[in-house]
């Protein structure tokens, strides 16, 4: 972190870590868990357990399977625990419809749907209306922005094409969501 002119190093625990997993039980992680574990030891536990219902929500609209936990972390500042900020989404070419996240979601259930991401709301303490509206306001936002974004990153038409509703917005993450 900048601090002033010179670099402040700040210590950090992936949400492997923090749920007290080893590398070879990776498969066993979970945005519950995770989303439990703020609860109890993360500052302002509310927002951020609505922010980390963004990020998975996120992960699922974008085509980010690699949403492993060690691509989670929080800051420890020898008190409390905040997100830090995300990093390494990579949305990931599909040769079919299918795809799982690879933390779990909900239960057992880690495939890459905005239905499955609606049953996980109770465990982030949202309720279906605010998850829907998180969920309906992130779709827009990428539907309404996706040219503007495309053109700020200089993709050209086969690349778009090539992102557009195989990563961002596959139809498979609508399938069980009431509007898909």
């Amino acid at each position: 972190m900048r601090q002033g002119d010179g670099w402040q190093r700040r210590a950090m625990l992936s949400a492997l870590t923090l749920l007290g997993l080893r590398e070879m039980e990776a498969r066993y992680a979970s945005y519950e868990d995770l989303a439990h574990r703020i609860r109890r030891d993360f500052a302002d536990a509310r927002a951020t357990l609505a922010e980390l219902y963004g990020r998975m929500v996120f992960n699922v609209l974008c085509g980010n399977t690699d949403d492993h936990a060690r691509n989670h972390a929080a800051f420890w500042d020898g008190r409390t625990y905040r997100l830090t900020p995300a990093y390494d989404i990579c949305p990931q070419v599909r040769t079919g419809g299918e795809a799982s996240q690879a933390m779990r979601l909900t239960g057992e259930r880690r495939d890459s749907r905005l239905g499955t991401c609606l049953a996980a709301a109770p465990a982030f303490g949202l309720s279906a209306v605010q998850a829907r509206a998180l969920i309906d306001h992130q779709r827009d936002v990428i539907s309404r922005q996706w040219q503007s974004v495309c053109d700020e990153a200089e993709l050209g038409t086969t690349e778009r094409q090539a992102l557009w509703q195989r990563q961002f917005l596959n139809p498979y993450c609508l399938e069980g969501y009431p509007d898909g």
